[in-house]
């Protein structure tokens, strides 16, 4: 069985608006994406009723589906040392399932966070610090029927699948579950024996290409990634989510993406 791939608006951030990424993830057959809520496509605290009304109105005239909402965690972080940046954070990812259960989409990905390269704050304050933030949005995510899903971090902070598992195996919630991304994974560990760890706490997977010494979510084809290897793993581990292609390097995505589809066909995904 195929591997189902989904599309994802990240890469148009900064080069279109978020109704012409949508047009264009429509245009190249995508049917389901996952939505980067982040300025200045979406801001999901400031994003109100009519503006999500609107949007679930496009969304079904163009035959897309938001399986995930992900707001790309440039200043999102749960276990900051500043009190007031993890009360932000803990504010805005409680707006993030709020908007994903608007929308119907399933899943809410979350970085954990990052800590100072100098000066990093102690593996157990940071883990207390994370614990009592998911302590608190998990009941929220139960209520609305939303999944989170925890992603490995290339910032330095849970970078590996065992981490993310210690993790997803404390809290044994079935709201808790696991975004493994190959491109954050490369530098860090073996992609497939991540995803052994991992096995069926997996929610999402997350592809580009990417490179061991340099980290990037460019076109297949372009780094070191092995897709065929990837794409047989995930089966292996008996995997039938979704896989987002994540491709954000600053290149308009759209003339790459019916090169790039062909290319992840032949190693086992499909639209």
């Amino acid at each position: 069985m195929a591997l189902t791939l989904s599309g994802c608006t990240f890469g148009w951030l900064h080069r279109a608006p978020l109704p012409d990424a949508l047009r264009a993830l429509s245009r190249q057959g995508f049917r389901t994406l996952e939505l980067t809520t982040a300025p200045p496509h979406l801001f999901a605290r400031g994003f109100g009723p009519y503006e999500r009304q609107e949007l679930a109105r496009l969304l079904q005239r163009l035959g897309l589906e938001v399986v995930s909402v992900n707001p790309s965690f440039a200043d999102i972080n749960l276990v900051s040392t500043n009190p007031e940046i993890r009360e932000l954070s803990e504010r805005q990812l409680r707006a993030e399932l709020e908007l994903a259960a608007d929308l119907g989409a399933s899943y809410a990905v979350l970085i954990p966070g990052r800590r100072h390269a100098l000066a990093p704050a102690p593996d157990d304050s940071a883990r207390a610090v994370l614990d009592q933030a998911l302590g608190r949005l998990l009941p929220r995510a139960e209520e609305l029927g939303v999944t989170i899903t925890l992603e490995n971090s290339p910032y330095g902070y849970l970078g590996s699948a065992a981490e993310l598992v210690g993790i997803v195996e404390y809290w044994k919630s079935p709201q808790l579950r696991i975004t493994y991304d190959v491109a954050n994974a490369l530098g860090v560990e073996d992609p497939v024996e991540g995803l052994r760890t991992i096995g069926g706490h997996l929610a999402l997977a997350h592809i580009s290409d990417s490179w061991r010494n340099r980290w990037a979510h460019t076109s297949v084809g372009r780094g070191e990634v092995d897709f065929g290897g990837f794409a047989r793993a995930l089966e292996s581990i008996g995997f039938r989510g979704p896989t987002v292609y994540e491709l954000v390097d600053g290149e308009d995505p759209e003339p790459r993406l019916a090169a790039d589809l062909a290319t992840l066909a032949t190693a086992g995904w499909t639209l």
